[in-house]
């Protein structure tokens, strides 16, 4: 952002310093949460007043078998967080979807802290968060790693960043033809190609120039590794912020999705590209996986044909982001029966990288 007064500080990475103002946030670890058809409401750690909340799928849709050669298909379509820690979704999918007591989706949920009124003690943040309230450490979040690399096939999340706990990986690059997809399952953010094999696609290819911003949650962060910065206390004298690390920096900015059903049977992904809204110049978009698409190698068995189901990764191109498809989710589904693309409409908070690079 644009160089003006007020507090800067230089984190242990040795990145772009940090000017502190009214888009410093924390970022909060609030659940982990397997979903079936009959719950649809679960009770959560509830965000801090007037927090956002962040829902970064792991995965929305699972195939079972079925009668037949016909599998039943299920997927999360929605989902909401209210004050309270009420965590509610809808489902989608084969008849009896709303009795289904398998699980199969996964979700990370997590809140972006609001803006607060500032204590009686300690530094000023005009409308930033309020670090001095917190008596809760596993409410705090921070960027534990940022920098440039080239995903080539893929790029594993740092060790030191795993070690810290949960972790929700910002992304900004700028690819119209190999998706980005992260896989929590081996915690690495993966290229795919191949979407014409039998499997449906697999890891390959490559995309440079990848900006990222990984915030780890659930920690109370150290004091800088020189014993000079800056560093907040709350009242209970345990350290919520410190310049050690660059502080979550949100200033409004989101992705909104809109729900799509496509049931084309062509070949060929479904592209659909959403542009930000809100105070944002380069925004990054948090990688998860909020939809399906088809590969394009097609079986007959019976009176169907099928095509490999896989999970929807990311393409960007300028500040524009569409689901894409990428990851395999090992099943095939009929072609004539199910959704060649399912995007879950969510709204996903964005960072802007001219605060980070």
């Amino acid at each position: 952002m644009a160089d003006y007064y007020g507090v800067r500080i230089t984190p242990d990475d040795g990145g772009k310093q940090i000017i502190l103002d009214a888009g410093t946030r924390f970022l909060s670890y609030l659940s982990t949460m397997q979903l079936n058809g009959r719950d649809r409401v679960r009770g959560i750690k509830a965000p801090t007043p007037g927090a956002t909340p962040l829902v970064v799928p792991r995965s929305l849709v699972d195939i079972f078998p079925g009668d037949g050669q016909v599998p039943q298909f299920f997927y999360v379509n929605g989902w909401g967080v209210d004050a309270g820690g009420n965590f509610s979704y809808s489902v989608g999918g084969s008849k009896g979807v709303e009795n289904v007591v398998n699980n199969f989706a996964t979700v990370d949920v997590f809140s972006i802290a609001g803006q607060s009124n500032p204590g009686s003690y300690g530094a000023r943040i005009t409308d930033g968060a309020n670090f001095m309230e917190i008596n809760d450490t596993s409410y705090l979040g921070y960027v534990t790693w940022r920098g440039t690399v080239e995903v080539n096939g893929y790029w594993d999340i740092p060790a030191s960043v795993l070690n810290m706990g949960p972790y929700v990986v910002f992304a900004r690059w700028n690819n119209t033809s190999t998706p980005l997809f992260l896989n929590r399952d081996n915690n690495r953010i993966e290229c795919y190609t191949g979407f014409g094999s039998a499997g449906g696609a697999g890891v390959g290819d490559s995309v440079a120039g990848v900006q990222l911003v990984i915030i780890s949650c659930a920690f109370s962060p150290s004091l800088p590794a020189s014993g000079w910065g800056m560093v907040i206390r709350n009242a209970q004298n345990v350290i919520t912020f410190s310049s050690k690390y660059p502080p979550v920096m949100w200033r409004g900015g989101t992705f909104n999705f809109p729900n799509y059903d496509n049931f084309d049977t062509s070949s060929g992904e479904v592209l659909s590209w959403v542009d930000p809204s809100g105070n944002v110049a380069l925004p990054m978009v948090p990688l998860c996986s909020i939809g399906i698409q088809r590969g394009d190698f097609s079986r007959s068995s019976g009176n169907y044909s099928f095509r490999p189901v896989l999970y929807a990764g990311f393409k960007m191109s300028g500040n524009s982001v569409s689901c894409a498809r990428a990851r395999p989710a090992g099943a095939d589904a009929p072609v004539s029966l199910y959704q060649k693309a399912k995007q879950v409409g969510c709204s996903l908070p964005c960072l802007d990288a001219a605060d980070y690079f």
